[in-house]
């Protein structure tokens, strides 16, 4: 079994390693859980909880937080950087939250999985908006977790 934890609130995750050690340790004790991973994830400003971050006039910080939790690091671990999101229609999106907001690959790169192009996808100019801050900062965020220590 593995686990996935969000923060609750405009807020980083926390340091994937000594979160999952804290996890494990209070499951074990508390109610005899045991479990292979805990893979921490980011809040991404996309559809509800961008709703919740206007809402709640937390929008601004959040990005700006964000922001300047930029970490090279975990740029470079991304998995838009090597993975591709295919919709039901073949249509190829960058990643899973580009797919939510409509934006497919672009920049003359190979758009629909009947002209898949390994090389020219490996070489493609990924789309990026605003939610692209959340898998970049701090330690990053994937769907396999944190991409940086």
């Amino acid at each position: 079994m593995n686990l996935l934890c969000n923060p609750v609130g405009a807020f980083l995750p926390p340091k994937q390693e000594a979160f999952e050690a804290q996890f494990r340790k209070e499951l074990q004790s508390r109610h005899g859980v045991e479990f292979n991973r805990l893979y921490t994830i980011t809040n991404m400003p996309i559809s509800r909880y961008l709703e919740f971050l206007l809402e709640s006039g937390n929008y601004e910080q959040y990005m700006e937080r964000l922001a300047n939790a930029f970490n090279p690091a975990a740029a470079a671990g991304v998995m838009c950087r090597y993975t591709i999101s295919v919709s039901w229609d073949g249509a190829l999106y960058d990643c899973d939250f580009n797919q939510m907001l409509d934006l497919p690959v672009d920049h003359g790169a190979p758009a629909h999985i009947r002209d898949f192009d390994p090389v020219q996808l490996n070489h493609r100019q990924i789309t990026t908006r605003n939610h692209c801050y959340g898998c970049t900062a701090g330690s990053g965020s994937s769907c396999g977790g944190s991409v940086a220590s």
